[in-house]
């Protein structure tokens, strides 16, 4: 992993850590061919927090298999998803005026009222809020909440595979 890549595995550790709760979004694009070490890197990132999981990609097997809570995950795409979907809202109502951390991987424009558009709502109304984009192609920021956010232009499967933090 390179130097720069560190810092900024070192720098999402620090905004994680530093959070009372954790809101992740995972986009469409995700994972590709090193969805384990992807999983198991986010679960390490995630062991001691609370935090809920918004998923576009299908990935409940591996997610679970790597040691994140199923109750903790909706996966909208879904048919079967209302319930899981409701106690998302119900955790997100507790989030305002929250130690918030917003981390979105891979999220593009796919499908932005799923996660893009209101993940970011949430954090220009919550400024507590910080928020983390990690995309290949689109990291950016709004201008509304770019102060409290970092982007970063990377892979976040490569960013956060288990194997790549030795």
């Amino acid at each position: 992993m390179s130097g720069k890549r560190k810092e900024e595995l070192s720098c999402i550790e620090q905004e994680v850590r530093g959070a009372n709760l954790v809101l992740v979004g995972l986009g469409e694009e995700l994972p590709g061919d090193r969805k384990q070490a992807f999983c198991k890197g986010l679960a390490w990132l995630l062991e001691t927090k609370d935090y809920f999981l918004v998923s576009l990609w299908d990935g409940r097997e591996e997610l679970t298999a790597a040691g994140l809570l199923s109750e903790q995950m909706t996966f909208p795409l879904a048919e079967e998803e209302k319930e899981s979907w409701e106690r998302y809202l119900h955790w997100l109502s507790f989030t305002l005026n929250q130690k918030l951390c917003i981390l979105e991987l891979g999220v593009g424009f796919a499908y932005p009222q799923i996660i893009r558009f209101p993940f970011e709502k949430t954090c220009y109304f919550n400024q507590k809020a910080r928020m983390i984009r990690i995309h290949p192609r689109v990291p950016q920021l709004s201008e509304e909440i770019a102060g409290r956010g970092i982007s970063i232009q990377a892979d976040p499967v490569l960013l956060l595979a288990e194997e790549d933090r030795e």
